[in-house]
């Protein structure tokens, strides 16, 4: 079997028809889907039995919820296919990625990386997409990925799990699963897979789409810890980076900006007292590391954005990244990307 495609579920009843039909619409029967229901209390878990007794190649399991991690990890004891996929329920797939990439992938190929598009829908329809493109095509080895990987993070597309594909054997070789965290499974997950990586390959088309901000999802709420779990992440890339000898003070200081704007993007949508808003933000500015970031006249933040940080004016920066959002969803174009997809 070629395919093994993870799908953790959990109360996604709403989400899950598009989901799986997007897999079954491919027409690719060399693959088994494993959905995982991870505890679900609406009715996820009857959809997930009803699609089992109607498709051969689709098993369902029912498991308690221990969260996502939990659930990825019994479907990769479970998986059968010589390739791991993971989707999200609450996403979808688009394209023939299953038929597309079956010559791509060989023994040889530890991981695969494709582009996917953000989506933005309100009352399950679309208002806005924007496409996340790699910045180079095709295979690579190891020597060549380590000298790629700054450019390949600045992208925005290494820290997530399900626009890559996985060789099983490699996982286990290594004895690679999921680690079990609050915020940030997938970015330890990854950077496992990255550190033992021998053959990369990466495709420019987008095979995916990512519902951005869903209600009740990790990304539409606001987690005071997100920003201190994702330094502490960024610790982890740099000690790998020193590993390699490819350590970089500037790529450090321009993924702390954008963990800094992208929770202060999050914060400003919140349904929340604009008191609360400015406490967030302030609380975020004062944490060392964005201190000295903010203390630095040539950083990579915007200089007014700075400037008003600097000066503690974080109203204005809040309505200045409200009112950034609202453009972006008015015009589909426009796209402000974030480092972090949880």
């Amino acid at each position: 079997m070629k395919y093994s495609v993870i799908i953790p579920v959990y109360n996604v009843e709403n989400y899950l028809h598009r989901c799986i039909n997007s897999i079954l619409v491919q027409e690719y029967t060399d693959l088994e889907i494993l959905l995982i229901d991870n505890g679900s209390t609406d009715s996820s878990g009857s959809i997930c039995d009803t699609y089992a007794s109607e498709y051969s190649n689709i098993s369902v399991y029912h498991i308690e919820n221990h969260g996502v991690s939990s659930a990825r990890n019994f479907g990769l004891a479970k998986a059968q296919g010589e390739f791991i996929c993971f989707v999200d329920a609450d996403d979808y797939l688009v394209g023939n990625l299953f038929s597309d990439m079956e010559n791509k992938l060989d023994s040889e190929l530890d991981m695969l990386v494709f582009s996917y598009y953000n989506s933005i829908e309100k009352n399950f329809s679309e208002t806005a997409r924007s496409a996340k493109i790699l910045p180079i095509e095709g295979k690579k080895d190891r020597n060549q990925f380590i000298a790629l990987f700054t450019e390949l993070f600045l992208s925005d597309m290494m820290y997530t799990v399900w626009n890559k594909i996985y060789r099983r054997e490699f996982l286990e070789e290594h004895r690679i699963m999921f680690e079990q965290y609050e915020l940030g499974e997938d970015v330890r997950f990854n950077l496992k897979v990255y550190e033992r990586v021998n053959s990369i390959s990466f495709s420019q088309t987008c095979y995916y789409v990512y519902i951005s901000g869903r209600v009740g999802s990790a990304m539409g709420q606001y987690n005071p810890k997100r920003m201190s779990c994702q330094l502490e992440e960024l610790g982890k890339i740099d000690q790998l980076m020193m590993r390699w000898n490819i350590h970089n003070d500037q790529f450090i200081d321009q993924i702390k900006a954008r963990i800094l704007m992208s929770n202060i993007q999050n914060i400003s949508i919140q349904n929340i007292s604009l008191f609360l808003k400015r406490r967030y933000v302030e609380t975020l500015c004062k944490n060392s590391e964005m201190t000295a970031l903010l203390n630095q006249v040539d950083s990579f933040l915007n200089p007014l954005v700075r400037f008003l940080l600097y000066w503690r004016m974080y109203i204005a920066v809040i309505f200045l990244k409200r009112l950034q959002m609202l453009l972006k969803w008015r015009h589909p174009s426009f796209h402000n990307g974030v480092p972090y997809k949880y």
